[in-house]
């Protein structure tokens, strides 16, 4: 049975926006048949000073542009999805009672607020519904925490924009989406639901590690596409923009020496990114060593094996396998359209052919729009496990 519904379903298409730190990337995206339908795909880059801290500082003006963006890609009256980024939000598996509702969240409220950096008054908190062992009163719920001022900011500049805001959901809850999708593929890397996933944003990336389909563990570094663009700009005495379009090309490749090969014109450039690429691989071995002090190895024998890569530097010629040569791990790139069918123009295909693993969070955001129109309201409540914020009518 199809996840996301019937080809008798009435709804209007969806759309994913992901905002990051230093552009925007949509999905436009819909359900034919069993089959999801990607409309239109396009990233954006921002306007400077357009987000502090994660709060988009003037929500009416970054609508109006979110507007001219879906213009210039043709995008229709859409229900819309937001991403909130995962290092905004707190996560923490916490004991709380069986409850369902508003009464969930109170009890969620009261546990996690000695582990926030803010007044929980100030946060939205949502919880999973409690795992309860037969005898117990109490059980493990997955309770997330995310600063109103993040939620509201981007609520409001969707609302300017014209599009009917389903929620909010962590860049983390998004690729796990993706992956979810995929888990009866033919590769094993899909079929295993346990698996290491690491997300390369601009400044930073995440590591979660999924564990029989639930969320064990996830850590950020300071580390992104950014730090790779800024060598190639500072070697080849060039803006950080154009630094940052060679990199996007489809013949730019990342060599195992840690050498850069971009194209300047007419002319191939060789950039060495080494102390870049050190910190990053510095960084994840660090995480995978204390994620394992954490847990006893019978718990996580094979999840640590193998990788699966997302973001803007997944598409990178080379990368994966420059990371699974350093790391001695198995590694795999997203593919978050794969299974689809597109209908974007053949410019548009061409741009993100070979870099669709930057897709990855605004895909998995457009399939849960799709997804949450053709649930049952009581069946979202009390079985499936996904944590997404919408505004009070």
């Amino acid at each position: 049975m199809s996840l996301f519904g019937t080809k008798d379903d009435q709804h209007p298409p969806s759309l994913g926006v992901d905002i990051g730190s230093g552009n925007a990337k949509l999905v436009h995206a819909d359900l034919v048949g069993s089959r999801i339908e990607v409309k239109a795909a396009s990233t954006h880059t921002l306007y400077p000073d357009a987000v502090e801290n994660g709060v988009i500082k003037d929500p009416r003006k970054f609508g109006r542009k979110l507007a001219s963006w879906m213009e210039q890609s043709e995008i229709g009256p859409s229900v819309a999805v937001v991403s909130v980024p995962s290092n905004l939000a707190v996560l923490r598996w916490l004991n709380l009672p069986l409850l369902v509702g508003q009464e969930l969240r109170q009890a969620a409220q009261f546990k996690v607020k000695r582990h926030l950096p803010f007044p929980v008054e100030t946060a939205y908190v949502e919880a999973s519904i409690p795992d309860i062992l037969d005898g117990e009163i109490t059980g493990q719920s997955l309770v997330i925490a995310v600063p109103r001022a993040v939620i509201d900011s981007r609520a409001e500049a969707l609302d300017a924009a014209g599009l009917h805001t389903y929620g909010a959901e962590l860049e983390g809850q998004a690729i796990l989406r993706v992956v979810e999708r995929r888990l009866n593929q033919e590769s094993a890397l899909w079929r295993d639901a346990s698996l290491t996933i690491i997300d390369v944003g601009a400044n930073n990336t995440h590591m979660y590690v999924v564990q029989n389909q639930r969320l064990q563990f996830i850590r950020g570094v300071k580390f992104g596409t950014q730090r790779i663009a800024e060598a190639v700009a500072n070697e080849l005495k060039v803006p950080l923009a154009a630094a940052e379009s060679m990199i996007s090309q489809s013949d730019t490749e990342l060599w195992s020496e840690g050498l850069v090969k971009v194209r300047q014109g007419d002319v191939f450039k060789f950039v060495y990114v080494n102390s870049e690429l050190d910190k990053l691989t510095r960084e994840f071995l660090r995480l995978m060593r204390y994620f394992r002090s954490l847990h006893p190895e019978r718990s996580y024998a094979g999840i640590l094996d193998h990788v699966l890569l997302c973001g803007g530097l997944a598409g990178l010629q080379g990368f994966s396998e420059y990371l699974e040569e350093v790391l001695g791990l198995r590694v795999e790139r997203a593919r978050p359209f794969g299974g689809s069918v597109g209908t974007f123009t053949k410019q548009t295909f061409e741009t993100i052919a070979n870099r669709q693993e930057s897709y990855t969070v605004a895909m998995g955001l457009a399939l849960s729009g799709l997804r949450r129109q053709t649930q049952q309201e009581e069946e979202s409540k009390h079985v499936r496990r996904e944590y997404g914020w919408t505004r009070a009518a």
